[in-house]
């Protein structure tokens, strides 16, 4: 009697993990919501096939707002329940939540090319209809809306901020193969989705391979070149695929393949085979880090350069909503420097690394100074080339909220000794035309200037910096008292690295990674 007990209870919790994995109530539920009355049911024609497509829509009362793409799940439509609508509306975001064909179990959903047209519809129905700013536009899905978010990375031609993809489906031909194994229902919706065989059911039914293909993210060229501007975001429960329908390999995989298709030859930011490995076998990772997301454990995160971010957190088959719209406040930080900026281990790089939500164009150039023409070549005068940095800014990030400026080092080479009183009078004139240019009273960014790092002695430099380590110890006072009689902030990074410089830069210039790694700290404590 017992034993049976033990049976028919072993029974009961392999039925509701099977269940749990595949229903998924939160992330794939096909409820309705009442939704706000400050959304409204619009109808967007299809340019396509001129089939017309609902959505759920929400215009900001503020101008120039940003517009958030929620993407619906797997097996909802338009009207399913949306976690981030509420949010959206006291934000002021500008919202739409497409149909684009509803459930994915129709040859005309699920990834085709009507599908990608839908949402290309939506976003300009948005714009041409909502009060909305062009560069700050947002697409958010999970599930099934994360395969609709990796699918419009792969194909807009809107300039998208940010993509968020949450538990998505990459690969829908391993994914088929993945439920089929599993005995989910997805492995039917797949094999009705890739053929026009309506005829099929739960015992007769199979895949159309080379379609799944074609709708699958994972099989598709990445658009790098209209990518330069834009972040994707990939999120995946550690658990998903063994207590939700999606297995994180499907994340893990075609973060790699993102990679590799920026750069066949980048070894650091690529997850080796042996971690995913060690994820799906183990749901953990022996190095994980302490870090945290919305509280939840960080098992593994990776990022290449800052365009592309991946994190496995403690979770299952969900959208951790108190994260997914935390982009949407991102600054955009124009930098100014020289060869310490521009180096690729610099104190710009660390600042991205160390904020990834960021956008940061930076115009360092090694050589650059504040304004003299530093081997006879004006590229290297910031005074020169300053109006062309903000209307490039403008361009790229579309909206200002900082500047940061480090300049002055090679203003101290031995050949300007002479001009040296010109100096502070160059950063005057400098932050005089900044705050005279329209991108600057546009965007009334924040400035913020920073002082020079040290220089060594003479005993270990090249001839050309004889002398810069007094002048740059004059040149700092100088320009502190420039920047604040303008109202500016100065950040002072000289004094705190003057005492170990010697340990820090070994020709006296140019700090190795561990010192560009402590300036652009006591930068980001000062921005913060």
């Amino acid at each position: 009697m017992i034993k049976m007990k033990s049976v028919i209870i072993s029974i009961c919790i392999l039925l509701i993990i099977s269940s749990c994995a595949e229903s998924n109530p939160k992330w794939d539920t096909t409820d309705d919501e009442n939704w706000p009355n400050a959304c409204k049911e619009v109808l967007i024609t299809s340019s396509l096939d001129n089939e017309k497509q609902p959505s759920m829509f929400y215009t900001s009362k503020g101008e120039n707002r940003p517009l958030i793409v929620s993407l619906h799940t797997w097996s909802g439509n338009y009207k399913q329940k949306d976690e981030l609508v509420n949010t959206a509306i006291q934000k002021d975001y500008n919202y739409i939540h497409p149909n684009f064909r509803g459930p994915n179990n129709s040859f005309k959903a699920c990834g085709s090319s009507y599908v990608v047209q839908d949402i290309e519809d939506a976003i300009g129905y948005a714009l041409e209809k909502g009060n909305v700013d062009i560069n700050n536009i947002h697409i958010i899905g999970a599930s099934g809306g994360g395969h609709a978010t990796l699918l419009t990375y792969m194909k807009t031609k809107y300039p998208i901020k940010t993509f968020s993809a949450w538990v998505p489906i990459s690969d829908l031909k391993k994914w088929y193969y993945e439920s089929e194994g599993r005995d989910t229902k997805y492995a039917l919706d797949i094999a009705q989705a890739t053929s026009k065989n309506v005829g099929f059911n739960k015992e007769n039914y199979s895949l159309n391979e080379e379609e799944a293909i074609k709708r699958s993210p994972f099989y598709m060229q990445t658009p790098v070149d209209n990518r330069k501007n834009s972040k994707l975001y990939i999120y995946a429960g550690i658990h998903d695929g063994y207590t939700g329908s999606v297995p994180i390999t499907q994340s893990l995989n075609f973060y790699n393949k993102v990679i590799a298709d920026f750069d066949k030859d980048e070894k650091n930011a690529i997850i080796p085979q042996e971690d995913i490995i060690e994820m799906v076998a183990s749901r953990n990772f022996i190095k994980r880090t302490e870090d945290t997301i919305a509280n939840r454990q960080i098992h593994y995160q990776k990022t290449y350069k800052d365009l592309v971010k991946i994190t496995i957190f403690e979770g299952t088959h969900e959208c951790l909503t108190s994260v997914a719209l935390n982009q949407v406040e991102a600054e955009n930080i124009l930098t100014i420097g020289d060869s310490n900026g521009a180096k690729e281990y610099g104190w710009v790089n660390q600042l991205k690394a160390a904020h990834f939500e960021n956008f940061i164009y930076n115009t360092s150039i090694s050589g650059n100074t504040i304004g003299f023409n530093n081997n006879g070549q004006e590229k290297l005068n910031t005074l020169f080339n300053i109006y062309r940095y903000l209307n490039e800014a403008d361009k790229n990030l579309g909206a200002l909220d900082k500047i940061l400026i480090m300049l002055g080092t090679n203003d101290c080479k031995a050949v300007f000794e002479k001009r040296k009183k010109e100096i502070p009078r160059n950063m005057a004139k400098l932050l005089k035309g900044i705050k005279t240019h329209a991108v600057y009273l546009k965007y009334k960014p924040q400035i913020f200037v920073i002082s020079p790092p040290p220089c060594g002695e003479d005993d270990i430099m090249l001839e050309k910096y004889y002398g810069s380590s007094e002048r740059v110890k004059w040149l700092t006072t100088k320009l502190e008292k420039v920047t604040r009689s303008k109202g500016l902030t100065y950040i002072d990074i000289y004094t705190p690295l003057a005492p170990q410089w010697s340990k820090l830069a070994i020709d006296g210039i140019h700090p190795e990674e561990e010192g560009q790694l402590m300036m652009s700290k006591i930068i980001d404590e000062h921005l913060k």
